[in-house]
């Protein structure tokens, strides 16, 4: 991966809420099972683009193809809510029979609505499952719930937690963040 590409992305005027460390230690780790797959431009989804500042992240460094889903029509490839079965047979028409390389689920933080994500989109995951705020506390997310149960009832898969400590006031959840990871294909 080409770290000053990051760096700079990093700088640019609208950069993700992720933590520098934390994202970057997982982009690393992307790249690397990318390359060792041979997995050229791979298919990255994301649920919750919170206006799209992960998009050049995953195409430029990634030379991944990006689908982003979300409410706001302006910084999403797929507008609507990620929950409806609309919004997923658009998600199946879009990738026409082609499988996900990465699905980075960052959407509704409730524990009904990441749950719900997770099993929507699961079946058209080749490889990699990815979950933000893994370990961020109620009110703000209920996704370490869901992140719990899915480690005890998925051990058929590897999975991986990246990390961090947030001192951001500004972001609702300045305290411990993480990326939760599953790895469907080994």
């Amino acid at each position: 991966m080409n770290l000053q590409r990051f760096d700079g992305l990093m700088k640019s005027d609208h950069p993700p809420t992720q933590t520098m460390l934390e994202w970057r230690c997982f982009l690393e780790f992307i790249d690397a099972y990318f390359k060792n797959r041979s997995v050229l431009n791979p298919i990255v989804v994301e649920i919750g683009t919170a206006n799209t500042p992960q998009r050049p992240f995953y195409q430029e460094l990634l030379g991944g193809e990006h689908i982003g889903i979300d409410w706001a029509p302006d910084f999403a490839d797929i507008v609507g809510d990620s929950h409806s079965q609309e919004t997923v047979e658009k998600l199946e028409t879009r990738l026409a029979g082609r499988l996900i390389d990465l699905l980075f689920i960052d959407g509704d933080h409730s524990y009904e609505g990441v749950k719900m994500d997770y099993e929507l989109y699961e079946p058209f995951v080749k490889h990699l499952i990815a979950f933000h705020d893994i370990y961020a506390t109620p009110p703000a997310t209920d996704i370490p719930r869901f992140w719990n149960e899915i480690i005890d009832k998925e051990k058929n898969y590897p999975m991986i937690m990246f990390k961090s400590y947030n001192r951001e006031p500004w972001l609702y959840t300045a305290g411990l963040m993480g990326i939760g990871l599953i790895i469907k294909e080994t």
